[in-house]
């Protein structure tokens, strides 16, 4: 395939992608309109920043009046796994350039990191990841747009509901997993009532980030256990097979 078909597959390998952007990005447009910014600041957000939990939890942070410093950290820490993806996703060419990497690490979400880290090798080429990153990165634009837009034009009971996308977005996300892995169950429900308890005693803001590093830490040292334990278990098999 040359390029132009390949801008275009990966376009279409974007389409469930935007279906998803359009409907959060609108969410997210509400939330920022109805916390006080203006069309204009709602609809830059997305095109600089990117990142719908980043976005949403600027927005949140800056309505509990929290300070830029906290908001600049918890931002880092929130979009951090973006540089992970992003050197995953250029390992996989052979030869690319800085530019191109400083480029194209803005447009790295997780959806398509899922969609190019899995793609045969005969699509990793730049004129497909365009197709996949830039169509997913205007449909976000586009949910932008249409929620600062519809604002004022929306019913007061939509509004509120489109208030809680984001966090119906991430329960959607965590409770499949936790269903079968009791460990990361553990993690959720800790980090919930450490917010909590944490919110009684400092800034939203700061308590959200300390719940962040902390259940990082924790989640790290369960990760690492399972896998000792997994690795004692091959050990042990692997003695039993040369015993019997």
């Amino acid at each position: 395939m040359n390029n132009k078909q390949l801008f275009l597959l990966g376009a279409r390998h974007s389409i469930p992608i935007c279906l998803g952007y359009i409907s959060v990005g609108t969410a997210y447009a509400v939330m920022a309109m109805q916390s006080g910014y203006t069309q204009f600041q709602t609809i830059l957000m997305s095109v600089f920043s990117y990142s719908g939990s980043g976005q949403f939890f600027a927005v949140t942070m800056a309505k509990e009046h929290s300070s830029l410093i906290a908001i600049a950290l918890g931002l880092f820490l929130l979009n951090f796994r973006y540089f992970i993806m992003s050197t995953c996703i250029f390992s996989r060419f052979e030869k690319l350039s800085n530019l191109s990497r400083a480029v194209f690490a803005h447009y790295v979400t997780d959806e398509p990191f899922a969609i190019f880290t899995t793609a045969p090798k005969e699509l990793v080429r730049l004129s497909y990841l365009s197709g996949l990153v830039l169509t997913s990165w205007f449909s976000w634009i586009l949910g932008a747009v249409i929620g600062a837009t519809a604002n004022d034009y929306l019913p007061v009971d939509l509004v509120n509901a489109m208030n809680v996308a984001l966090y119906a977005l991430f329960i959607a996300i965590i409770v499949p997993p936790a269903k079968v892995d009791f460990k990361l169950m553990l993690i959720i429900v800790s980090a919930a009532v450490m917010n909590i308890v944490l919110t009684l005693f400092m800034n939203a803001c700061w308590a959200i980030l300390v719940t962040i590093v902390c259940s990082s830490l924790v989640g790290a040292l369960f990760m690492d256990n399972k896998k000792s334990a997994a690795k004692e278990m091959s050990e042990v098999k692997s003695q039993e097979n040369l015993n019997g």
